[in-house]
């Protein structure tokens, strides 16, 4: 019996991995016709600014450049199907509820990753670059210092933020969610007030250790971190009142 099950599971685990190299393949050949919208749109924080000009030093910059957004886009919208492959390979063996608690955590938590995504693109990367391009110096100055952006790298260091922090956010939503429902408002209450600091030294250091060791990301991180805290506390005194 066991047997036939392992096999069956299988079966089904590579037919839905098939299915799953289908979709990717069909976005990198959605993505090749669109070529020109997907440069302007991760080009569009560069955009605002009043210099428009990327320095291109080799041709195959512009090859790796063609890669970097059609992978990046492709993994982007196949993540939907990979988690509606996931729970259908997992609904099989779960009940009612546990479909229910995935489909929700699953749904809110790409949502919010979502709405992160569309504020750093449209928010954060044009004041981050606004603020770099300050580094031009006047012409009535001594040195003279003209900031132009190449284009791979301006790309790797867009996608790298940007994925980055909407995949913290992605699995921190998951386990604040799930947290919340699984632990009761009282311990949920507890931590927060007397762990607290400790959580967010730790994420912190966790993600000093993982991110470049860039000024500006350590002071974003640092707020953001103690924002999101305070918020949760917050969030949990309210509740803890209402329900007293």
């Amino acid at each position: 019996m066991y047997p036939n099950l392992i096999y069956f599971y299988s079966l089904e685990f590579g037919f839905r991995l098939f299915y799953i190299f289908i979709s990717f393949c069909l976005c990198l050949i959605v993505n090749s016709f669109n070529i020109y919208n997907i440069i302007f749109f991760e080009t569009y924080p560069f955009l605002k600014l009043a210099s428009k000009k990327f320095i291109v030093t080799n041709v195959m910059d512009l090859f790796d450049v063609i890669c970097l957004m059609f992978f990046s886009k492709s993994f982007f919208f196949s993540f939907p199907y990979v988690m509606f492959q996931l729970y259908k390979f997992n609904s099989s063996s779960w009940y009612t509820y546990q479909c229910v608690f995935f489909k929700k955590s699953i749904k809110l938590a790409f949502l919010f990753s979502l709405a992160i995504l569309i504020f750093i693109h449209i928010g954060l990367l044009p004041s981050i670059l606004q603020f770099l391009t300050k580094w031009e110096i006047s012409t009535d100055s001594i040195i003279n210092i003209f900031v132009e952006f190449r284009l791979i790298n301006y790309v790797k260091w867009v996608l790298t933020f940007r994925y980055f922090i909407s995949s913290i956010c992605f699995f921190s939503f998951l386990i604040f969610f799930q947290l919340w429902f699984l632990l009761s408002i009282e311990l949920v209450y507890f931590l927060t007030k007397y762990y607290r600091k400790i959580f967010t030294f730790s994420v912190l250091f966790i993600l000093f250790l993982v991110t470049p060791p860039d000024g500006f990301l350590q002071i974003f991180f640092t707020f953001f971190a103690f924002v999101i805290f305070e918020i949760v506390f917050l969030f949990v005194c309210y509740k803890l009142s209402n329900i007293n």
